[in-house]
């Protein structure tokens, strides 16, 4: 059984299954059952010992071993080794991680970098794209307004001020334009 680090905590935490996936069979079976959803259900977000899932949902502790043991196969769970201080004796807590994914096949790139590496670069990429073309328009909507102040013309000619969205929608289409032609070419 695999033990988990109590402070390593994060995104890698996210369990994703392919549909080309074997597990996703055992996922199948778990999610079947009443007594599996239950325990799932419990387990999301908490730690606790087998004991205690038996007595909160009122199932035998030979069933409940039988479905951790499932969902162990699968890498469902989080298990971790545990002192309680009033009884002295350590104790595995299973947990069950807050995020799954199941997605319909994997790709090579997805196996070799990993499925949210990927969609991090993907997003940071449209986030810089937003990020530039909000900041331009934020810019010249801010010039626009100074030149109102100081010449009060500006506003009873203003024709031009409608216009003024168009620059950040210019740049984000033409860099998701790139970004797209890009990689359909390479």
């Amino acid at each position: 059984m695999e033990k988990i680090n109590e402070d390593d905590e994060g995104f890698d935490k996210i369990k994703i299954f392919s549909s080309d996936d074997d597990k996703l069979k055992i996922l199948g079976e778990l999610l079947s059952t009443k007594s599996s959803r239950d325990i799932i259900k419990l387990l999301i977000g908490k730690k606790m010992y087998i004991n205690e899932i038996a007595k909160k949902l009122e199932l035998k502790v030979s069933l409940v071993i039988h479905h951790l043991q499932k969902m162990e196969a699968i890498g469902l769970l989080e298990i971790t080794n545990k002192k309680i201080a009033r009884k002295g004796e350590m104790h595995r807590f299973f947990k069950i991680p807050s995020g799954m994914l199941i997605f319909p096949n994997e790709s090579e790139e997805i196996k070799k970098n990993g499925f949210l590496k990927k969609i991090f670069r993907e997003g940071i990429k449209f986030a810089a794209v937003g990020f530039v073309g909000i900041s331009s328009w934020l810019i010249s909507a801010n010039n626009k307004i100074e030149e109102n102040i100081v010449d009060r013309e500006w506003s009873q000619n203003s024709g031009s001020n409608e216009y003024l969205f168009l620059i950040p929608i210019i740049i984000i289409g033409c860099s998701l334009f790139l970004i797209w032609f890009s990689k359909k070419y390479k």
